[in-house]
């Protein structure tokens, strides 16, 4: 008897250790694929002196496939934020210029990390030194609230270049007009994008775009009710030289463009109310801030990924197939 009833209470014992073990085990796997959602801050220095170098861009490699994960820019302070790394993993940080190209890696020092929770700056050092003219637009994402709204918050870093401080959705919901696209009929009926902007900027689905005679109006209308001496122009159709100029001068200027600078697509869009015209409707359209030249290339505030150079000639091939759009403002 004493055996028998000894024997489902080991058997019980072994049952409880077990589990323990096996849920033990499950629980440190994923701690280890963590992913650090807020973010890994790192600030881009030159080598020495240990000053912080703006608009450099990071390249973040994993060290266990050695493939390129992800890439961020760093603002005028020269910090950037990486994110979605695993906690855990190894990964190569390599900061580079982002007026060279890629390939130019001899100005670079690589610094392998592990990914901590509750790391502090990851500090990297290069030899690279800003030389180049280049406006210092602040650095305004569209994403994640305007998700096509590339050019309202295009204006919102052009305007606060000059000191103000606007904020990207405050623009969109009060200072930009808008008109829904609906549906009457067999026909989408919706605005004039160089009137109103068609859609919701806030809405992934909905969203669309507006041209530049709008973005002038609502950049005139912001000097205006912050009584700030602001000049605004519509430099639509100005050549690639006269755009660049004004860079040159100290001007920021909103140009409209394609999200690659490829060709122009387009898809089913829509009758202008009021009218017997009918809109097809840009796929890829965006709108960047032009803020500075170097050579054969350009640099741009773009709202999806921050401060990006361009190949000039391509620049400004996209720059004509989206109608040669431009605004300029200056003080």
């Amino acid at each position: 008897m004493d055996m028998r009833g000894k024997m489902p209470m080991r058997l019980l014992l072994f049952c409880f250790v077990l589990l323990v073990a096996v849920s033990g085990c499950s629980s440190i796997s994923p701690a280890k694929e963590k992913q650090l959602d807020e973010g890994i801050k790192v600030l881009i220095v030159e080598f020495g002196s240990r000053t912080p170098i703006p608009d450099m861009k990071v390249t973040v490699r994993d060290m266990e496939t050695n493939e390129d994960v992800t890439t961020a820019t760093g603002d005028i302070e020269g910090e950037a934020i990486i994110t979605d790394l695993q906690e855990g993993h190894q990964y190569l940080f390599v900061p580079s210029s982002i007026y060279t190209d890629d390939s130019e890696q001899e100005k670079s020092v690589g610094k392998v990390v592990t990914i901590q929770e509750d790391m502090g700056y990851v500090v990297l050092e290069t030899y690279f030194e800003r030389e180049e003219q280049q406006l210092d637009v602040p650095i305004i994402m569209q994403n994640p609230e305007l998700p096509h709204g590339c050019e309202i918050t295009a204006l919102t870093a052009a305007l606060n270049y000059y000191g103000l401080n606007l904020s990207k959705t405050d623009m969109a919901k009060n200072y930009l007009p808008k008109q829904e696209i609906v549906e009457k009929g067999n026909k989408r009926i919706g605005p004039d994008p160089a009137k109103a902007y068609a859609g919701d900027p806030f809405n992934k689905l909905t969203g669309t775009y507006v041209f530049a005679p709008v973005i002038e109006k609502v950049a005139k209308k912001i000097a205006k009710d912050k009584d700030v001496s602001l000049k605004v122009e519509n430099v639509s159709g100005q050549s690639a030289e006269e755009i660049v100029s004004l860079v040159q001068e100290g001007v920021p200027v909103v140009v409209w463009v394609t999200l690659d600078l490829s060709k122009p697509t387009f898809k089913e869009g829509w009758w202008v109310k009021g009218t017997n015209r009918k809109l097809d409707m840009y796929r890829n359209l965006h709108a960047v801030v032009l803020t500075g030249h170097m050579d054969d290339k350009v640099i741009v505030m773009d709202p999806l990924h921050g401060y990006v150079s361009h190949d000039e000639t391509s620049f400004f091939k996209s720059y004509k197939k989206l109608g040669s759009q431009a605004v300029a403002i200056w003080k």
